[in-house]
């Protein structure tokens, strides 16, 4: 496994290190309400912000957590990677890149 230093990734990114065989788990922090009307990335499981706040952590035995929050400033998906981080988790963040949700989710799943 290798252990990133950077804090936040962009599709691309997480693209060339899905096709190199790295297990990839998106972990979308936005409410329950959020994720299931407005769906970033196809196959991302959801644990809202404040669950994860009090301790819920995504399931072990993948090479890197990418956490989605599509917030103004990027705030709270850089601050549930941190979480993530100081659990053990190798995480890191989505970078928005600034384009729209279809986009991206289409670059991730390869449709």
């Amino acid at each position: 496994m290798v252990c990133f230093l950077l804090s936040q990734i962009t599709f691309d990114s997480v693209k060339t290190l899905s096709s190199s065989g790295y297990r990839v788990l998106f972990v979308d922090v936005r409410s329950e309400g959020f994720f299931k009307n407005y769906p970033i990335v196809k196959g991302a499981i959801n644990i809202p912000f404040d669950l994860l706040l009090e301790g819920y952590t995504p399931p072990k035995g993948y090479d890197l957590y990418v956490t989605v929050c599509w917030c103004p400033r990027g705030g709270i998906g850089k601050r549930a990677a941190e979480i993530l981080r100081e659990r053990g988790f190798n995480a890191v963040w989505l970078k928005r890149d600034g384009k729209k949700f279809e986009d991206q989710e289409d670059k991730v799943s390869g449709k």
